[in-house]
């Protein structure tokens, strides 16, 4: 009992010293942001096109911001360990490697998470209003805890789906801000363009492979289009449909997050 309150207690302390040696970094981080959106969003406020403050359009401006600037944030969380004093610093201090990721992913993705939704929720506040008096509509500011309801400007699924695949690539960020030592942030801009390059590979290869068809709206079928005309469909085993989802959808995130500990780890020994 005793050594599980001194943990705890160790905890906290380093993560009240995490907060107040990065506490600078991260205000210039918020404040860069808030400065983006502020000359993003008074940029359009200039042009005639009052379309640019549809509901449809501040989503779209809320995610591409978020994946630029979470990336960066996720980037950015152990680059001193590219500087040796600082890394040397780093690893010398009296916390375990649980404590250290723990504190960096805290501060990296969750406390970044809600003060950038707060940051943009408060500059596209004020930029709507302006627009609404500008050219006489009447848009409404997004709800951020219902994005559900707005078009999805990127695919034809919902909106919040997007969140599937920005989670999983700010914690390749965080990963590559580990694994690499130096210009972490830019290796994984490439490693994100060959995945890329991959995907688009992998795609052209299977639609050599596959018989001329379309996944149907059906979840976990195939449609083979014949020359005649007489289409089949082809169901898909639905224990591989599903394990496809949650692979991507709940296991893909922890998983890089656990090979960005090891390799932190590692580093530790």
């Amino acid at each position: 009992m005793n050594i599980q309150l001194t943990q705890s207690r160790r905890s906290l302390l380093y993560l009240s010293k995490y907060a107040f040696e990065t506490r600078k970094t991260f205000l210039f981080l918020y404040l860069a942001i808030a400065a983006f959106l502020v000359l993003w969003l008074g940029v359009y406020l200039n042009f005639t096109n009052p379309t640019l403050f549809s509901e449809r359009a501040q989503a779209a401006y809320y995610f591409a911001t978020l994946f630029l600037a979470g990336c960066l944030s996720s980037g950015m969380l152990f680059s001193e360990l590219g500087s040796r004093p600082k890394a040397i610093h780093y690893l010398m201090v009296p916390a375990s490697t649980w404590q250290k990721f723990f504190c960096s992913l805290f501060f990296g993705v969750f406390v970044f998470f809600v003060v950038y939704s707060c940051i943009f929720y408060a500059v596209d506040f004020v930029a709507v209003q302006i627009a609404n008096y500008k050219y006489g509509t009447h848009w409404e500011v997004i709800n951020l805890f219902h994005l559900e309801r707005y078009p999805n400007v990127f695919a034809e699924s919902s909106l919040t789906q997007i969140f599937y695949l920005f989670f999983p690539i700010q914690a390749i960020f965080l990963l590559c801000s580990i694994y690499f030592e130096k210009h972490g942030v830019f290796k994984a801009i490439v490693c994100m363009g060959l995945l890329w390059v991959f995907f688009i590979v992998l795609f052209l290869i299977m639609g050599r492979l596959l018989p001329v068809g379309r996944y149907n709206e059906v979840a976990g079928a195939y449609e083979v289009m014949e020359p005649n005309g007489d289409n089949k469909l082809i169901h898909i085993p639905v224990f591989l449909t599903y394990a496809v989802i949650i692979f991507f959808k709940i296991l893909l995130t922890p998983l890089l997050y656990a090979v960005a500990f090891l390799r932190l780890r590692e580093k530790e020994l």
